[in-house]
């Protein structure tokens, strides 16, 4: 399906993971569709490389790229930061980043890589950019935070007190968690924005033909394999994200899962609201960020400021 070449006119979209797979796919998709684009990456000359191949194919020149190592929650702080800076009014926040780690390492903060990067990135980069997220609601048009979660998430099997899974880990088991952690996010978040100006949303891609789990070496390359055997094109599994960052039917409601520009219903433990209120307030201790504080204030703030339909001037000799 393709998107309409103005859905994201006048526009500006944040989406991290932008320098290959999905996230390079829906760079594309996103500047053809006449939006600003920030793309964000961990590796300097692959995110720059990509910009200018997207750029030289679609004919923009406004295609921004921020570098950062999103598993570092002070870089993750720091683009934020520079984001909030450089651009006040975000629409469109898209979380996509994330890897398998087949190996349990830990970050330079001291958390375990997968749950780092695929969750407490998503967490601690959503929260911050919030006021920026509220600046770009207008009435009937609430801006949008899409979270790249999967269908792994059924096999997930977390450990609430061992979140970072230091008994019992495995990199297959780690990232089928932290993609449960993706959905709980979502449906926490949306219990907390105000859905006329910010609705956010999960959803799965599909299986798709990208470099993923190849980072960890033969086993990776051999996963690989496999996956490429009933995967789809990047371009395929970006549609969705692309679609719910600008279609009318995302802003009936927020919080919700999909999959192929259809609502459906995750598994089970992806419906427990006491044990995502849980991860939530574990997020916001690990990370020394209060979820609930950020949203209210932004929250707060965009309902003193939210713009009103202008009122028709007075006739002349009356007020």
């Amino acid at each position: 399906m393709v998107m309409s070449m103005r859905s994201f006119a006048g526009q500006t979209v944040v989406i991290t993971g932008a320098s290959d797979g999905i996230g390079k796919a829906a760079v594309r998709q996103y500047a053809l569709g006449g939006a600003r684009v920030v793309m964000v990456g961990r590796n300097e000359a692959k995110t720059r490389a990509a910009a200018h191949a997207i750029m030289t194919d679609t004919g923009r020149r406004d295609i921004v790229c921020e570098i950062a190592d999103l598993s570092r929650q002070d870089a993750v702080r720091d683009l934020a930061a520079r984001l909030r800076a450089a651009h006040p009014v975000i629409h469109v926040l898209a979380n996509n980043a994330g890897a398998m780690f087949l190996e349990r390492r830990l970050t330079v903060d001291g958390f375990e890589q997968t749950f780092a990067l695929n969750h407490l990135a998503y967490y601690t980069l959503t929260l911050l950019l919030l006021p920026s997220l509220y600046a770009g609601a207008a009435p009937g048009a609430p801006a949008r935070n899409i979270n790249v979660s999967s269908r792994a998430h059924e096999n997930a099997r977390p450990a609430l007190d061992d979140l970072q899974l230091s008994q019992g880990f495995g990199g297959w088991r780690a990232y089928a968690n932290s993609k449960l952690f993706n959905i709980w996010f979502t449906t926490s978040l949306a219990r907390r924005l105000d859905p006329a100006r910010v609705v956010t949303h999960a959803m799965h891609p599909g299986v798709v033909r990208t470099r993923f789990a190849t980072n960890n070496g033969r086993m990776g390359r051999l996963l690989r394999g496999v996956m490429d055997l009933v995967s789809i094109s990047p371009e395929a599994g970006a549609d969705s994200l692309v679609w719910l960052s600008s279609a009318e039917e995302a802003t009936h409601d927020s919080g919700h899962y999909w999959c192929r520009r259809r609502k459906i219903t995750p598994s089970r433990l992806a419906r427990r609201e006491d044990l995502a209120e849980r991860l939530w307030l574990r997020s916001g201790a690990l990370t020394a960020l209060d979820g609930d504080v950020r949203a209210n204030e932004a929250r707060g703030h965009a309902t003193s400021t939210f713009a009103a339909p202008p009122t028709a001037p007075a006739p002349h000799g009356q007020s």
